[in-house]
């Protein structure tokens, strides 16, 4: 994926790393985008759920690509104010064990600072999640 043209203002760069992020990290499987996006110190409030830096990610990555695979997310609204950047997106996905599609909404919400993502908080819809995977 391009790059943001420098002339592009800070709240402009901020939702190309976004848009970026769900691209290669879901969408193409890159995985070493995780690394140039998140640090150590980044934490990523998932629910009741903290993922913190790289290798906290890579897990909770790892466990999404063992259950599911055809990931793929769709941007729909980008919204950015001065460090903050909001992406509200859509996913469809086959769940691997029952081979169901999952259509799935979220919202998420990222701090960035020097083009890494420091803290960001993210809600999707677990409970659709969870009915499209329960037996009828």
């Amino acid at each position: 994926m391009s790059a943001a043209p420098q002339s592009a203002s800070p709240q402009e760069q901020n939702k190309h790393l976004m848009v970026r992020w769900f691209e290669e990290v879901w969408n193409q499987n890159r995985g070493e985008t995780i690394s140039e996006l998140l640090t150590a110190d980044s934490v990523i409030h998932d629910g009741q759920n903290d993922i913190r830096g790289v290798e906290g990610f890579r897990r909770f990555y790892d466990a999404i690509r063992a259950e599911y695979i055809d990931i793929r997310v769709t941007p729909l609204v980008s919204l950015a104010e001065g460090d903050l950047v909001c992406l509200h997106w859509a996913a469809d996905l086959r769940h691997i064990a029952t081979s169901r599609s999952v259509h799935i909404t979220g919202t998420s919400i990222v701090r960035v600072k020097h083009g890494h993502f420091l803290e960001a908080w993210q809600n999707w819809d677990q409970a659709g999640q969870a009915a499209q995977l329960a037996d009828h």
